[in-house]
């Protein structure tokens, strides 16, 4: 039997092309100020570390262009981006502006 396919979801903005091998973090940052659309919680950034830990080799996201890649590297920089936004939220400074 073959390999199993891995899939997660994560939002970005705007009319791209459907697939892309291409930088997802920076659209999806932007999407989470713009509209400040993720339940954070002290959770959020382990549970995205465990997701990449999966290795996903394919991204589905709402609204913008799905990823083919090694997936891993966006998914940890995604968790540290909602660290550090939890953390300002809980420092009553959050960055979603």
């Amino acid at each position: 039997m073959g390999q199993s396919k891995r899939a997660l979801t994560i939002t970005h903005v705007g009319d791209p092309p459907a697939l892309t091998d291409g930088d997802i973090l920076g659209p999806a940052v932007a999407a989470e100020k713009k509209f400040g659309y993720t339940a954070l919680t002290p959770a959020t950034g382990t549970t995205i570390r465990r997701l990449a830990s999966l290795a996903p080799r394919t991204l589905a996201v709402m609204h913008g262009s799905s990823y083919s890649g090694a997936a891993a590297p966006a998914l940890e920089s995604l968790a540290g981006f909602y660290d550090d936004l939890l953390r300002q939220g809980a420092a009553g400074k959050p960055d979603v502006a």
